[in-house]
């Protein structure tokens, strides 16, 4: 396997394995598609070849600030929803819209890599704030000397957090209120928005920002975890109006323009209320069972309040062999073990990420391999 293990890599490795390994670092949707949706796809299925004009995009953008109403009791206008091919696309857009190689970033870790990699390639300085286990995984960001009020370009964070399930709580609440400032942009990655166990949901959008502090907001939504229709799901950004606008307009972004079918699809999935509250029901005993689990075993697993993952310590040894990285860690597991783990590697932390997406033989069998893990 490569020494860099890609998430790419990992899925090869399930797919040379052809279902017997234990994945635990993809998972499936434990929901499949309901018929009625399936069959309107197979019917509208020529819609994919037909780009979406203006009355499409005004549907999904009402079907999406209707889901935002009813999930966060937010209330966007439709003309501040802009709808992407994905999360990766989003960024990527709000990146070249904002970004240029004088500016600096704080992104934080861990935390769901893609932006940070995409305003590096604008030329920005990224800055990386650590987020603390200890400090239940928060934003703990101080501006200094270095990086003073008023020299960011841009605080980016991701709440609900993947991989940690840390949330967008009132304590990170207060931090971001208390490191706003007039030019700075908060841009919050909120995929697994509305799964958020033990709380309410929030968005960054519906809070209020001291007066004289006021920053741009902009916040993505993405739904590939909830509905299972592939490349077809529509992601989006929303946010100040400043923001929104410029990104409509940017020709890139333009001359992309979404299919009828992703379009439809995605909004059709956004009225299925159903489907949110059966992840919220499944998803904490998934994570709870896992979690006693992996503890049984020997990982020190950390509790996960929101999304479909819990992060473990990296171990010092499994199977008897002494663990250097968490790169090797998961190496080890896939290769001895046929167990697929995703690592993650801070500058003071080595995690190992677990889904909650699993079957359930593979918890059970997870189980039998306890006195072979070894795990210290």
């Amino acid at each position: 396997m490569s020494d860099k293990y890609p998430f790419t890599q990992i899925k090869d490795e399930l797919a040379k394995r052809k279902g017997e390994a234990l994945d635990f670092a993809v998972g499936s949707s434990p929901f499949p598609l309901s018929p009625d949706m399936s069959d309107w796809l197979k019917e509208n299925s020529v819609l994919g070849l037909v780009p979406g004009n203006s009355d499409d995009i005004g549907a999904f953008a009402s079907a999406a600030s209707s889901y935002l109403k009813k999930q966060y009791g937010l209330d966007v206008s439709p003309e501040l929803i802009l709808p992407t091919a994905g999360g990766r696309a989003a960024m990527g857009i709000l990146a070249a819209c904002t970004l240029t190689p004088t500016d600096r970033v704080v992104v934080t870790e861990p935390g769901y890599p893609a932006f940070a990699r995409l305003a590096a390639q604008r030329g920005a300085t990224v800055i990386v704030s650590h987020l603390d286990p200890d400090n239940d995984f928060a934003l703990d960001f101080e501006y200094t000397d270095e990086i003073t009020r008023g020299s960011l370009t841009m605080l980016a964070v991701n709440y609900p957090n993947n991989p940690t399930g840390s949330t967008l709580s009132p304590a990170v609440l207060d931090k971001l209120k208390e490191l706003a400032s007039p030019g700075l942009t908060l841009f919050n990655d909120a995929t697994y928005g509305p799964l958020v166990y033990n709380d309410k949901p929030r968005a960054l959008m519906s809070e209020t920002f001291p007066a004289g502090s006021c920053p741009d907001l902009v916040e993505l939504h993405s739904f590939s975890k909830l509905y299972p229709i592939g490349p077809l799901a529509v992601s989006f950004l929303t946010g100040s109006a400043d923001l929104v606008h410029p990104m409509a307009t940017y020709s890139e972004y333009a001359w992309s323009p979404l299919s009828r079918l992703q379009l439809a699809a995605t909004a059709r999935c956004l009225q299925d209320d159903d489907r949110i509250r059966r992840f919220n029901e499944y998803l904490p005993k998934q994570l709870e069972s896992l979690r006693t689990t992996l503890e049984d075993i020997g990982f020190g697993a950390y509790e996960s309040n929101s999304g479909t993952y819990l992060v473990c310590d990296v171990p010092k040894s499994i199977g008897g062999k002494i663990v250097s990285s968490a790169q090797n860690a998961a190496r080890l597991l896939m290769d001895k073990f046929d167990i697929a783990v995703v690592p993650l590697g801070t500058v003071d932390h080595a995690f190992l990420r677990f889904s909650a997406l699993y079957r359930a033989k593979d918890l059970e069998r997870l189980v039998e391999l306890k006195s072979k893990l070894e795990i210290r």
